[in-house]
């Protein structure tokens, strides 16, 4: 694997955790480091980092706070 690849991973703890839970991953970076941009996607998505799911958390956080505010009222 490549270093600056190498570097990537380590560096963030939700790449560390999803390789240890999914270790296969391991194997198709070391064969072609490309597949970086899938690895990254599929994380994303199971950890709720894309900008859709942060978007669609601030939007219930706002719910939540009107309904609270609605109900003091």
């Amino acid at each position: 694997m490549e270093y600056f690849l190498q570097q990537k991973l380590l560096e963030d703890k939700n790449f560390k955790k999803y390789l240890d839970a999914n270790s296969n991953y391991i194997k198709y970076l070391n064969r072609d480091p490309t597949y970086y941009k899938t690895f990254m996607k599929e994380m994303k998505e199971k950890y709720k980092e894309r900008t859709s799911d942060k978007i669609n958390d601030a939007i219930n956080t706002i719910d939540i706070v009107s309904s609270i505010i609605d109900t003091i009222k």
